[in-house]
């Protein structure tokens, strides 16, 4: 009778080889799942989409959006230990959120998609809340994403069809301006901001104007088109404006204006530009183009130019640093005032991104988004971008992470041509083995 041992030796040594080449696939596809520095502190999954997210001025609270169907949402409030505070159910997809400097009041837009495959926009309504998720009051609006709130929760500017209107807290109009000619503001395309103290409000789509305490035109700013609302930023002193004009998807111009209206300079881009952002001691002001991040010192000296992944989002903070994100991109990315990076997070589909004042946390969702901002599961992430997070958290994001990516394809493929090879090697060790036992006999 012939010995066997050799034939299960070569058995033990295929399958060994095919678990490490399947073990290799996995490393080079997802990389190091198991690294603790960078892992969030916690995730929360909701069966709707995550459209906007919003932190209190030291990371304590943080106000999320979303919308689950064409005519259904909710604000949510979460502590910065992942605890769901309260949610408010609405019977609109809320697009965006806003909350004050201390986390006491927090605004909300929220639209309906009508029936169809057009799926247009109607019926918007913007929300005020207090810290309980009590609803003070909520008001027609003329557009989605269409109110804005200051930083320090004091008024709330909401815009219409060709107008805005500034209320107070407690939902009294102060006063109402009305476009030149009435022209029509373009959905996703009007810029709205509201200075810290509600002092004076920033708004326009072709053209900008200054808008004073009373409603009254300070200045106004013509000859632009913006691609949305996040193409204009106002420093918090309002002693800069920073204004991103795209006349089509690869010829723009980044431009840097004073409090006053004045331009101080322009400089122009291949490309459309996607978002502005001023830090608050007008050190520096970056953009975000389709390809680039792009980082200008006050005097128009280009600092540094940061090659993007699809993000289209830059939030600067009081600490002087901007957090990049958004647009569907992959990760966020947090540099400092000249543009280095200091931090980032491989994270898939990034929809929108939040960060504290000093930049020690920061917050992104992650996940499809359907028609309108509504109709796919999304993940909420939360880090502390100075420390750890923790490590099984980390584990189970990772692969989450990676099992929404495209390299999970490429690993399920090497994964079945390796078990396909196995059974055929195996098939024909056993074939041999087979014969060689006839040929004894």
């Amino acid at each position: 009778m012939p010995k066997r041992e050799p034939t299960k030796r070569k058995i033990a040594l295929v399958v060994a080889l095919a678990a490490l080449v399947i073990l290799s696939l996995f490393f080079v596809t997802a990389g190091n799942v198991f690294v603790s520095g960078k892992t969030p502190l916690w995730v929360y999954h909701t069966s709707g989409t995550i459209n906007s997210i919003l932190m209190s001025d030291n990371g304590s609270l943080i106000a999320v959006g979303v919308g689950f169907t064409l005519n259904s949402g909710a604000v949510l409030l979460f502590d910065r230990g992942g605890n769901l505070l309260w949610e408010h159910q609405t019977d609109r997809i809320i697009g965006e959120v806003s909350i004050s400097e201390n986390g006491s009041r927090i605004e909300a837009n929220g639209y309906q998609l009508l029936p169809g495959p057009a799926g247009a926009y109607a019926n918007a309504e913007a929300y005020a809340f207090d810290s309980n998720g009590d609803l003070v009051w909520n008001r027609t609006a003329g557009l989605t994403w269409s109110a804005t709130m200051s930083a320090d929760g004091s008024k709330i500017a909401v815009v219409g069809p060709d107008s805005v209107a500034l209320l107070t807290w407690e939902g009294r109009v102060l006063w109402n301006y009305s476009a030149p000619g009435g022209s029509p503001v373009p959905v996703g395309s009007s810029a709205v901001i509201v200075s810290q103290n509600g002092s004076r409000v920033v708004f326009g789509t072709n053209e900008i104007s200054m808008l004073g305490s009373t409603g009254n035109s300070i200045w106004t700013y013509g000859g632009l088109f913006l691609v949305s609302g996040g193409d204009v930023a106002l420093a918090p002193d309002e002693s800069l404006v920073a204004v991103g004009n795209s006349t089509t998807g690869v010829n723009g111009n980044v431009l840097l204006l004073t409090g006053q209206g004045s331009l101080l300079w322009e400089h122009h881009v291949d490309s459309a530009v996607l978002s502005a952002a001023l830090l608050p001691n007008d050190s520096s002001v970056g953009y975000v183009t389709n390809w680039n991040a792009l980082f200008y010192n006050r005097g128009g000296t280009l600092l540094a130019n940061y090659t993007t992944d699809g993000q289209a989002q830059l939030l600067p903070t009081a600490g002087g640093l901007f957090l990049l994100g958004g647009g569907g991109g992959s990760g966020l990315v947090l540099f400092n005032s000249v543009g280095r990076l200091l931090w980032s997070y491989p994270l898939n589909s990034v929809q929108t991104e939040a960060v504290s004042s000093d930049g020690a946390f920061a917050a992104g969702s992650s996940g499809l988004v359907g028609q309108g901002g509504q109709g796919h599961p999304s993940t909420l992430y939360f880090f502390s971008t100075t420390g750890n997070g923790s490590f099984l958290q980390g584990l189970e994001d990772g692969l989450m992470n990676y099992s929404q990516s495209p390299f999970f394809i490429l690993f399920g493929i090497g994964t079945g041509i390796t078990i396909a090879a196995l059974f055929a090697a195996l098939a024909v060790m056993f074939l041999r083995a087979s014969r060689s036992s006839q040929r004894a006999f």
